[in-house]
């Protein structure tokens, strides 16, 4: 009963990781488009406030494998617990519970590659705003 209960609460927490994942991701595209294009100063204040949010992107990619793994072991242990309760009684059963258990490790991978290219393509966002400013400062120099 509470291997089911924590099995449960796995994917609880890696859908409320994907939400909040989303969510950052969605204010992170509408503030790229809000982005100033004057000063180099502006420039470099805003990329350093737009990486605020990015952590949990890093988290998530990092996490959410380890919670789909979690959940899968926990699968295993249930149905191999509901196995030897019912006896054994054929292939079928034990291949279609490994099978089920395995979604939780699917889903933990599925969520870790979709926070980690979003990451990183954030991440070189940031990396070109800062190229940016950099550029307008050496051509402010060099003018004058």
């Amino acid at each position: 009963m509470v291997l089911e209960i924590v099995h449960k609460t796995v994917f609880v927490l890696m859908f409320l990781m994907f939400l909040y994942g989303n969510y950052i991701i969605f204010l992170k595209l509408i503030t790229l488009k809000k982005r100033p294009n004057s000063t180099p100063k502006e420039l470099f204040n805003f990329a350093e406030s737009f990486k605020k949010g990015l952590w949990f992107l890093d988290f998530g990619a990092t996490t959410a494998p380890l919670l789909g793994l979690m959940g899968t072991i926990l699968a295993l242990i249930i149905a191999f617990q509901e196995l030897s309760k019912k006896g054994l009684s054929g292939a079928s059963e034990i291949s279609q519970a490994i099978g089920l258990a395995l979604v939780a490790t699917a889903v933990g991978i599925a969520l870790s590659l979709w926070f980690y290219l979003w990451f990183k393509f954030f991440q070189d966002r940031v990396n070109h705003i800062k190229g940016e400013a950099k550029m307008k400062i050496l051509e402010a120099y060099i003018n004058e």
